[in-house]
């Protein structure tokens, strides 16, 4: 996710999204007490706040379960549909068009609760998420100072992923992919340095608007709006972002052979087939 909803609420939503992607009997079990603990490191949550939480997360998993996993489990397969003969612009278009969507939906699930929560916090909560935001702030200053090992790390990672999906590449493949992702790296604006920037705009409003004691609907007002600046065509750096990923993608995927495709393939497999396992048996 983008700049930044406050970051509580991000996590909440990445749960969710982690979810249909991985780790998913770990999260099902234990994601109540992991928002409850992130929450609590942000808010210094009471004990009565961290059962209403985690109460309210239960429900949210529940919902997840039934609702959202097996709309996952179908983007899968109509994935590896599309893996096995190479990608095309419209299948990229409407993939990303789909994850928003439901990027869309958990966020829409999440607001209610979350207005509720905010508008039922303590000054001192206040200040304790003011200075948490101050500290994220400085440890992303930090990492963005040195370049270069950002940018090795980028690479170590994006290198990392390659191989779990699509197993061994050729030294000509290397090349040729690492040429691209370089020029990529290098030709495109920072986002860690984008994100900085809208968290130093959106975190003193959003303080501002939490000390001014404002209602659940102002708070859920609030967090639309924000969704649909993040999303909209009010946000031309994340528009253009996604255009360079979809091109990317696309020059890499032209590279791939039809053995590194059905790698692919198996590993979606292998995901399928634990949304299938997590939906059958709670």
């Amino acid at each position: 996710m983008p700049k930044k909803l406050p970051k509580f609420i991000l996590f909440l939503g990445l749960l969710f999204f982690i979810a249909g992607c991985s780790a998913t009997k770990l999260f099902y079990g234990y994601g109540d007490l992991i928002a409850s603990w992130q929450l609590d490191s942000y808010f210094d949550l009471t004990k009565e706040q961290e059962e209403w939480v985690e109460e309210r997360m239960r429900m949210h998993l529940e919902w997840h379960r039934n609702e959202e996993l097996p709309r996952y489990r179908r983007f899968l397969l109509d994935i590896q549909k599309s893996a096995k003969d190479g990608l095309t612009m419209s299948e990229l278009d409407e993939g990303f068009s789909r994850f928003e969507t439901k990027v869309g939906r958990i966020f829409e699930r999440l607001i209610p609760d979350a207005a509720l929560f905010l508008s039922e916090i303590s000054p001192e909560q206040i200040n304790n998420l003011e200075r948490v935001m101050a500290e994220e702030n400085e440890e992303m200053m930090k990492r963005m100072e040195n370049q270069q090992e950002r940018l090795q790390e980028r690479h170590e990672n994006f290198w990392e992923q390659m191989e779990d999906w699509f197993g061994e590449f050729s030294i000509s493949q290397r090349e040729q992919i690492t040429e691209l992702q370089t020029k990529w790296f290098t030709e495109s604006p920072d986002p860690s340095a984008e994100r900085m920037e809208r968290r130093r705009k959106s975190q003193p409003q959003f303080l501002a608007l939490l000390r001014s004691v404002p209602e659940k609907k102002e708070l859920e007002k609030w967090f639309r709006q924000w969704f649909l600046s993040w999303e909209g065509e009010t946000n031309p750096a994340r528009k253009a972002r996604i255009i360079r990923n979809k091109k990317r993608i696309l020059l890499i995927d032209a590279i791939l052979t039809p053995e590194q495709r059905l790698h692919a393939v198996r590993e979606l497999d292998d995901w399928v087939e634990i949304l299938e396992e997590t939906i059958e048996n709670p």
